[in-house]
C-alpha cells in the first residue's frame, strides 16, 4: 500500500476544494447545536506526524437526502383531498399493469433458456414490445402524460453503451420502454415479486456490490456484451446508487474500462412540490408512489447527449474517461459534482438499524478511499468507535468527552491529538474528520518504528511481555499527572481483560485505537530517535509483524 503522499497530497488534494464554512448552528451534517463547552486553545500539531489534511467538516449537500416535506401545508392536503379518488384508481391500474406486464413476460419467455447468458433472438425481443408499451401506459398512470426528450439515442453501432444519471425508480421504467437494454443491476433487485421477473427479461448483469470479485465479474461481462451485436444497447448507472438529482456522486469505472464510445444521458426531474427521488434519507417508495399519484401530471425531462469517444490515454486509464463524461454529465445539468459513493449508503444503513438517525454518517467516502485507501470495512469500525465518543448521537464531540472517553487526564499531549481532530479549532469534531484523523495516523509512513519504539518504551524490563506494572510506569512518565484509575482504563482497552500482552497484540491495540499512539508522539516527541526506541527496534527486527500489516494498516484477509 502506498502512503497518500505516493499518489497526491491529502492536504493539496483538499484544499484545493473551496467550500465556504457554514456556522455552526446551519450545519448540514450536524445536529444544530449550539456548543456549550469550554475548549481548550487549539495546541501544536502533532510534528512526528506532520500536518494532517484539512477537511470541511460541515459538507454544503447532502446527495442522499430528499428534503421536501410531505402532506405538511394547506395546499398539500388540499391537493391530497381532491386527488384522492383520482390516485385510488391510479393505484388500481397501477397494480394491474404490473401483474399484467408479468404475464406478457412470463409468455415472452417460455422456452428460453439461459436468459442472463444468451442473447435474445430477435424475434423474441419482439414478443416483450407488449410489455415495453405497458412501461409506457405505467409511466402514464403516475402522472407523467408527456416525457420531454432531447437530442437523439445514438445506435448501438455507434455507442453500445449508454449512461445516466440515477434518481429514482421512474428512470429504469423510462429506459426499459424505450430501450429495453442490457443493464448492470444489483443482485437483491431480481428478487423483487413481480418486478424482479420483469428486470430479468431486461438480461440484466446482476452484481453483488460487496464484492470485488463480483464487480471485477461484471466488468468483464460489460465489455463481453458491448462488443457483440447480438446483445442491446448496454445500459449502466454509473453512481451504482440514487441520489437527489442535486450532484453527480463518484462514478464507477466498469462502464468505461472497455475503452468503446459511450453516450451519456440525463434525467431531470423539474418538479416543485414533488420530489421523486428514492433516496436513503427520505420517504418509503409507497409513498412516493402515492405523491405521484396525487400529482395531477408529473414533469420529466430526458436528453441524450453526444456520443464520447475515449481517447488512447483514457484508454489506458478508464478513470480519466470516467471523469471527463461525469463532468460532461454534471454541465449540462448545472449541479455540482461529489466523491460520495453507494460506500457512505451502507455507513447511513448502519446509522439507521442502531436508529442514529440524528447521526447520519455520510463522509463522502469516495474522497477517502482515494487519499487513504480507506475500506468499508475500517469505515464502519470508526464508525462504532465514534458512536462510543458521542452516544447522545449529535455529531460532535467536544474536547471533555474526548479526555472521559479516552481515561487520560487533560495534559497538552491529549490537547494536541484532539486538536489533530479538531483541525478548525471550533472545539469540537465531527464523525468527518474523526475519520480523517484516524485514517491519517493510520497510514502514517513511519507507523512500524513508532510502534516498535512505543513498545520498547512500555517493555522497561526488555523480557518481551507488557505486565500492568510496565505499562504503569511507562504511563507515568509519559503523563506525570495521569491517576492509577486512568492506568487501569487504558489497560483494560489494551490488554482486553488479559493479565499480559505481547508485542502483537500490542501492536493490534495501537491499530485498534491509534488515538493512544498519537499521545505517545505527542508526549515524547523524540520517540524515533530515543536510545530506548533504537533497541526497540533492533530487538525486534527478527520478529515479524501480524499477517496483512502493510506499510502501517493492519488489514485482514
Amino acid at each position: 500500500m502506498k502512503s497518500p503522499s505516493a499518489e497526491e497530497s491529502p492536504a493539496t488534494a483538499i484544499q484545493e476544494r473551496s467550500v465556504k464554512k457554514p456556522s455552526p448552528d446551519h450545519n448540514a451534517f450536524d445536529s444544530g447545536h449550539a456548543v456549550t463547552e469550554a475548549a481548550p486553545a487549539p495546541a501544536p500539531v502533532l510534528s512526528s506526524l506532520g500536518s494532517p489534511p484539512v477537511v470541511e467538516p460541515d459538507m454544503p449537500f447532502n446527495p442522499f437526502l430528499n428534503a421536501v416535506p410531505g402532506i405538511s401545508n394547506p395546499y398539500e392536503l388540499f391537493k391530497a383531498i381532491v386527488m384522492l379518488p383520482v390516485a385510488i384508481l391510479r393505484m388500481i391500474a397501477f397494480t394491474a399493469i404490473l401483474l399484467l406486464g408479468l404475464v406478457l413476460t412470463k409468455i415472452a419467455l417460455i422456452g428460453a433458456r439461459d436468459v442472463l447468458t444468451r442473447p435474445f433472438p430477435a424475434w423474441r425481443r419482439s414478443l416483450l414490445w407488449p410489455v415495453r408499451i405497458l412501461a409506457r401506459v405505467l409511466l402514464f398512470v403516475c402522472g407523467f402524460h408527456w416525457i420531454t426528450i432531447k437530442g437523439k439515442p445514438a445506435p448501438r453501432e455507434r455507442a453500445p453503451i449508454l449512461v445516466s444519471n440515477h434518481v429514482t425508480f421512474v428512470d429504469p421504467v423510462f429506459i426499459f420502454y424505450k430501450h429495453l437494454p442490457v443493464i448492470v443491476t444489483a443482485e437483491e433487485n431480481l428478487k423483487y415479486p413481480v418486478i424482479g421477473a420483469i428486470i430479468s427479461a431486461m438480461q440484466v448483469i446482476a452484481i453483488n456490490r460487496g464484492s470485488p470479485d463480483s464487480r471485477r465479474n461484471a466488468a468483464g461481462e460489460i465489455k463481453r456484451r458491448a462488443m457483440c451485436n447480438d446483445w442491446s444497447t448496454v445500459m449502466i448507472f454509473p453512481e451504482a446508487t440514487t441520489t437527489n438529482g442535486k450532484s453527480l456522486v463518484s462514478f464507477k469505472t466498469g462502464a468505461f474500462t472497455p475503452g468503446y464510445p459511450i453516450q451519456p444521458m440525463v434525467v431531470r426531474y423539474p418538479q416543485v412540490h414533488m420530489d421523486p427521488s428514492w433516496v436513503a434519507q427520505g420517504p418509503s417508495i409507497y409513498f412516493l408512489i402515492f405523491k405521484l399519484m396525487i400529482q395531477f401530471h408529473n414533469y420529466m425531462v430526458v436528453e441524450y447527449l453526444p456520443v464520447i469517444e475515449p481517447s488512447w490515454k483514457e484508454q489506458c486509464n478508464p478513470r480519466l474517461f470516467t471523469e471527463r463524461t461525469r463532468m460532461t454529465m454534471a454541465s449540462i445539468l448545472n449541479v455540482m459534482v461529489s466523491e460520495h459513493s453507494y460506500e457512505d449508503l451502507s455507513l447511513v444503513s448502519d446509522a439507521q438499524k442502531a436508529k442514529d438517525y440524528s447521526t447520519i454518517p455520510v463522509i463522502e467516502f469516495g474522497r477517502f478511499e482515494r487519499l487513504y485507501r480507506l475500506t468499508m470495512k475500517e469505515a464502519k469500525a470508526y464508525y462504532a468507535k465514534f458512536k462510543l465518543l458521542d452516544p447522545a448521537a449529535t455529531n460532535r464531540v467536544t474536547y471533555e468527552t474526548f479526555v472521559k472517553v479516552l481515561g487520560l487526564p487533560d495534559c497538552q499531549p491529549v490537547q494536541q491529538v484532539f486538536s489533530l481532530f479538531d483541525g478548525l479549532g471550533r472545539g469540537y469534531f465531527n464523525f468527518r474528520q474523526y475519520v480523517n484523523g484516524l485514517a491519517f495516523i493510520s497510514r502514517f509512513e513511519k507507523l512500524r518504528e513508532t510502534i516498535d519504539a512505543a513498545y520498547g518504551l512500555c517493555d522497561q524490563d526488555n523480557d518481551g511481555i507488557l505486565s500492568f506494572e510496565d505499562v504503569f510506569s511507562s504511563l507515568k512518565d509519559l503523563i506525570p499527572s495521569i491517576s492509577g484509575r486512568q492506568i487501569q482504563e487504558v489497560w483494560k482497552k489494551l490488554s482486553k481483560g488479559m493479565e499480559r500482552v505481547s508485542r502483537d497484540e500490542f501492536v493490534e491495540a495501537l491499530q485498534r485505537d491509534p488515538e493512544y499512539l498519537a499521545v505517545f508522539l505527542a508526549a515524547r516527541t523524540d520517540l524515533l530517535t530515543t536510545k530506548s526506541a533504537a533497541a526497540a527496534a533492533a530487538s525486534s527486527a527478527a520478529s515479524t509483524l501480524p499477517d496483512g500489516f502493510v506499510n502501517g494498516s493492519l488489514r485482514s484477509s
